[in-house]
């Protein structure tokens, strides 16, 4: 044991380490082709994401491809974390679906190492390692990954950590540092997943009061309230048009039918007992065709936790009660996706947005994973000789008992970029989800493709594309006689359209709600212009100013240690 504690006092041998133990969980990913999964359109929207900086539409928000070809506000709804963090991969050089295979490897070492970083402050580095790996190997993350394919939900549940680290640690010791963490954590799991940051933000604001209380540190609360404040910024280019322009967009669909949170309920039988493992859907009533396992492991050594809570309760008084708080939670958020808590759904209208109650479970894999820790106050019990093989043993049984859910359904080995962007395919990912975000302007999703970027819509006439992207379209119009010229792309606020460089407002065609523009018969330069409304100019003006800030404190702390690192080997 004193070899192996010797060992991990390395941070890189640590690092190495935990990289080698959650190579089982990413290993099918590493293989040619692409894997069936649920939402089929990480690659798509990787592209929209690549096509957006190619046309200078930073931040994303509008899809010239989606919607069926008429175009799609996406990004300004959707969280785009996942796929910033994309786009510097596709940059490096990998291809769309590469990079969501890169994507995939990030998500899992960054869930494991972040983990460690927190509950090593509780349980040390042994315990660190424990938790770490129950993170990334729990059941329902290897749903989220290699079934569902919730890659912002993976994401926020990658972020979890990193959030409930920062505020304990600006909390015990009031430093100004940990505040740019704290406000940074909360805003990547703020664009990571609009539903899961609704609920994690009370597993979160129950850590911090419980810190306050236990450490007395009533005098940071300023500084929380900065870095709140802080994340709003950082966040707000995303957040802002979310909340103040989603009236503009059909939303009712994301709640009702296959979506009405009341479908979707689990049984004890699912959270606790089986282990079924499936790769299909959600069903109404208690089957379903994937699993929504909390893990035996799991709840077993949760449960564990609680005797340990009791072992330790004299001599770490704190630590005894905060294994009781989380274990409490964890219980309460598991309740959560049972069909016994559709009380509180029905009372609480703003729950049905998250859709799935079975999404309560990142919350639950997050509180076993941080019980499991705990462990370590049992392994102290053994001797010397003891405690390392029982570590490795109980590491190894947790890896092996898992790792079969950590795969594909199916291996495509012929699909590359070409293929998945062309042919049905293609027509596939351009219509799926359509209503989502639809544009209300539009009565009902278009039940093909448009013919033709703009035409004549009445009267005769030609027309010529100049130019098309996501965010400018210019075209050249000549009017035989007095007619409608229409641009066959959805309305949306911040589309503005002009005729020989003069601001024209366009009427709309009732089923679409496409915008047409009526001309005299001659010949005009039309365009049409993607620019931002006062909303988003707002969110992206504090989104600026709160970047600048924290790069510029950044790298000014770097520089700081730089010089110190200098300073000292010299």
């Amino acid at each position: 044991m004193k070899k192996f504690k010797s060992f991990i006092k390395s941070p890189i041998a640590i690092v190495l380490l935990m990289i080698a133990l959650f190579i089982p969980a990413f290993m099918d990913t590493i293989s040619v082709g692409y894997y069936p999964m649920h939402d089929d359109l990480q690659p798509m929207r990787q592209l929209i994401m690549d096509k957006c900086f190619r046309d200078g539409q930073i931040p994303c928000r509008w899809s010239e491809d989606l919607g069926f070809g008429f175009g799609y506000p996406l990004f300004n709804f959707y969280p785009p974390l996942p796929y910033y963090i994309g786009q510097i991969i596709h940059w490096i050089g990998f291809s769309f679906i590469d990079t969501v295979k890169v994507l995939v490897i990030l998500n899992f070492l960054i869930s494991g190492l972040l983990m460690y970083l927190l509950t090593k402050e509780f349980w040390g580095k042994l315990g660190g390692l424990i938790s770490a790996v129950f993170y990334v190997y729990a059941p329902y993350h290897a749903v989220d990954i290699y079934v569902r394919a919730a890659m912002n939900e993976a994401w926020a549940l990658a972020f979890f950590p990193l959030v409930f680290w920062s505020i304990y640690k600006l909390v015990i010791t009031n430093k100004w540092t940990f505040v740019p963490v704290v406000s940074l954590s909360v805003a990547l799991v703020m664009l990571s997943h609009n539903p899961i940051l609704l609920i994690f933000s009370i597993f979160a604001v129950s850590w911090t009061i419980f810190w306050l209380i236990m450490k007395k540190s009533w005098k940071v609360l300023p500084k929380l309230l900065v870095s709140g404040i802080w994340a709003l910024g950082l966040a707000a280019f995303f957040t802002l048009p979310v909340i103040f322009e989603q009236k503009y967009v059909h939303v009712e669909s994301l709640v009702i039918g296959y979506f009405n949170f009341l479908a979707h309920f689990t049984t004890l039988n699912q959270l606790f007992v089986s282990r079924f493992w499936g790769y299909g859907a959600s069903l109404f009533g208690p089957v379903d065709d994937l699993s929504f396992q909390v893990g035996h492991i799991h709840w077993v050594i949760s449960l564990i936790s609680l005797f340990v809570a009791l072992m330790i309760l004299r001599k770490k008084q704190t630590l005894s009660i905060l294994i009781v708080l989380i274990f409490s939670m964890t219980a309460f958020f598991t309740f959560m996706s049972h069909q016994q808590a559709s009380f509180i759904w029905e009372a609480i209208p703003i729950l049905q947005y998250l859709q799935f109650p079975w999404r309560f479970l990142t919350l639950t894999i997050f509180g076993t994973s941080f019980l499991a820790g705990s462990m370590i106050f049992l392994l102290s019990g053994f001797s010397v000789k003891l405690k390392t093989p029982l570590f490795i043993m109980f590491i190894g049984f947790t890896i092996f008992f898992y790792k079969d859910y950590f795969k594909w359904e199916k291996h495509w080995s012929w699909v590359n970029d070409a293929h998945k962007f062309s042919g049905e395919l293609w027509k596939l990912q351009i219509t799926a989800g359509i209503f989502d975000y639809l544009p209300k302007g539009a009565k009902l999703p278009p039940p093909s493709p448009p013919d033709g970027d703009a035409k004549i819509a009445s009267g005769s006439g030609q027309v010529k594309k100049i130019y098309k992207n996501s965010i400018k379209q210019e075209y050249s119009v000549k009017m035989e006689e007095k007619g409608i010229f229409q641009i066959n792309t959805f309305y949306f606020p911040g589309w503005v359209y002009k005729v020989d460089g003069v601001k024209v407002e366009p009427v709309f065609e009732q089923e679409l709600g496409l915008p047409q523009i009526n001309l005299d018969s001659g010949e005009y330069k039309v365009t049409a212009d993607f620019t931002n409304t006062p909303i988003r100019n707002i969110g992206n003006g504090m989104s600026a100013v709160s970047w600048i800030i924290l790069l510029t404190l950044g790298g000014y702390k770097f520089k700081k240690k730089l010089i110190k690192f200098r300073h000292e080997k010299n």
